[in-house]
């Protein structure tokens, strides 16, 4: 392998796997990849969608990048709720990647105002009360194959309990207060049509001076998992060329 590497976050409700068509996709680009399961994900925990608290997901990026090693430079690369975690490790300094790839992350989301106010208070009272999943078949993506297999996917979770729910949004509210601090070469990459995350929430990030903002057309959440994906990567590929990446 060559001298970088990359670490990949997955969305909400999903793991690792579905990562893995991107994690090949940067190995023959001759970076290192490494894929990991966020807290409350995956095939090892008894109760998903579920954290005892934020931090979790900071161990977790924290222990993930050391599984990256012998090289010189370092990408961080979140889609969607893993985008959230990644943009707020970065902002804390829990990690110093060199280089961050932003799927559309979850900066926002369309979760209604109730649940949303509701979610502190419950988490108190009820944190493993749940609040359901707003994926369905007609938001994830624009090819009906890979809606499917979400769906049949019996690692992919339909909900959340609110104690996660009320975590997400306090690292909502941190990272877009704190999202001009951000300084390190960016690419954020945001579907016109999600309406599971709103590209709206990338407002503010889409401004900086060293991010490169791309808006995709005529496409759903899931950018990498439809027929966007060849636009996607030509611009992830160009973004990685222009940094001397590779």
């Amino acid at each position: 392998m060559g001298n970088t590497g990359v670490l990949l976050l997955h969305g909400l409700f999903e793991h690792k796997g579905r990562q893995k068509i991107n994690a090949e996709w940067f190995e023959k680009l001759n970076i290192q990849s490494h894929l990991i399961n966020l807290p409350g994900h995956g095939s090892d925990v008894s109760i998903k969608g579920d954290i005892d608290s934020w931090e979790e997901n900071n161990v977790a990026v924290v222990n993930g990048f050391k599984n990256i090693q012998d090289v010189e430079k370092k990408i961080l690369f979140g889609h969607s709720y893993g985008g959230l975690v990644a943009a707020d490790a970065v902002l804390k300094e829990v990690v110093k990647p060199d280089y961050l790839i932003l799927s559309a992350p979850l900066f926002e989301d369309n979760y209604p105002k109730l649940i949303r106010n509701l979610s502190g208070p419950m988490a108190k009272i009820a944190p493993k009360f749940r609040s359901p999943s707003p994926v369905t078949k007609k938001n994830i993506s624009t090819d009906k194959s890979v809606a499917e297999d979400y769906f049949k996917d019996p690692l992919v979770f339909r909900s959340l309990t609110f104690r996660l729910g009320y975590a997400i949004t306090k690292a909502q509210d941190f990272v877009n207060h704190n999202i001009e601090k951000l300084s390190i070469p960016t690419i954020v990459l945001h579907g016109k049509g999600d309406s599971i995350v709103p590209i709206s929430g990338c407002n503010k990030i889409s401004k900086l001076n060293n991010v490169t903002f791309i808006e995709v057309e005529n496409s759903k959440h899931e950018i990498l998992n439809q027929d966007t994906r060849p636009f996607v990567l030509s611009e992830i590929h160009q973004w990685l060329k222009e940094n001397k990446i590779i």
